[in-house]
């Protein structure tokens, strides 16, 4: 199967969110930044029924597994990979996580989708009342947008700060600054988009479109100047250039679930992506298929001492 007809099963079987992970651009990006990639396909009667891009990753002393993001998607079996400790996948059918274990979420199992078919004036409306506000507010200080931003050096001390504040962590400055580089034509873009007040980046996003979606995949804002609600015109005159260019749907990547405890690590974010109104969107999650049992659970131990350092 070529690039074109990959992109497009992806496109017209792949989820609601997140199938630029497995597109065929993604899987190029993968390989540039050292990763080992192969592209799995599922034939019937002559057919493509299904595809896996799978990420072949070592796990020192025990051998290696395969982690297939946001996938397999379409008709998929888990055949074929006795030679890997265990398979990580993200799929959408059900019958795919039969006899396997929920691992720790890589990628968002709960996202917040909004939808850009309507009029400006109905997107807005569709808003919280305080959304609507803060953009005001940033319009009103004169806060400046530019969704075509080249410097990354300027923004990545934003970045640092985001990830100190939030208590996650940050890939190495040279993985972003490929990544924009890398995706500047094809069917997969990413671009950086920032906001500025007084000549400085106040706010910055990491943006890829694939298809009729927009993703927001990274982001960051200042310590500082935050009564300036510079995020939320970024994020509106995104969700305009978005709209403008024909996509259809702005995919805020992750949100808390329903229901969780307001001292979630993303109930903040949370609640600022979900007053751009839109929609729910609940996946099964990140899940092991186990094909090594005693190698498998020497590595969850290792695991869970590394994540609690």
């Amino acid at each position: 199967m070529h690039q074109t007809s990959w992109n497009q099963f992806v496109l017209q079987h792949g989820p609601a969110s997140g199938r630029f992970l497995q597109s065929w651009e993604w899987g190029e990006f993968q390989k540039a930044v050292g990763e080992s990639v192969r592209r799995e396909e599922i034939n019937e009667a002559g057919e493509v029924v299904g595809v896996a891009q799978w990420l072949d990753r070592k796990l020192p002393m025990f051998g290696t597994y395969a982690f297939c993001p946001k996938g397999p998607i379409g008709k998929n079996s888990l055949e074929g990979h006795g030679q890997q400790v265990f398979l990580r996948i993200e799929p959408e059918d059900k019958i795919l996580i039969q006899q396997t274990q929920k691992s720790i979420d890589v990628n968002p199992a709960h996202t917040f989708i909004s939808h850009l078919s309507a009029e400006e004036d109905v997107l807005l409306a569709n808003m919280h009342q305080k959304t609507r506000y803060n953009i005001r507010v940033a319009k009103k200080h004169g806060v400046e947008i530019d969704l075509c931003a080249r410097d990354f050096d300027q923004v990545w001390r934003l970045f640092e700060q985001t990830s100190s504040r939030g208590q996650f962590r940050l890939h190495a400055k040279p993985y972003y600054q490929k990544m924009i580089a890398f995706f500047q034509e094809g069917a997969c873009q990413a671009f950086l988009a920032t906001a500025s007040h007084g000549g400085k980046v106040i706010a910055a996003t990491i943006m890829i479109d694939f298809g009729d979606t927009r993703t927001y995949l990274h982001g960051a804002s200042s310590n500082e100047d935050r009564n300036l609600m510079g995020p939320y015109l970024l994020h509106w005159e995104l969700m305009r250039q978005a709209k403008e260019k024909g996509l259809s749907h702005y995919d805020w990547w992750g949100v808390a679930p329903q229901g969780a405890p307001p001292d979630h690590p993303w109930a903040g974010i949370s609640r600022f992506k979900r007053g751009f109104g839109g929609e729910e969107v609940g996946t099964l999650g990140t899940h092991d298929k186990v094909l090594k049992r005693v190698s498998y659970y020497v590595y969850q131990l290792a695991r869970r001492v590394r994540r609690s350092l």
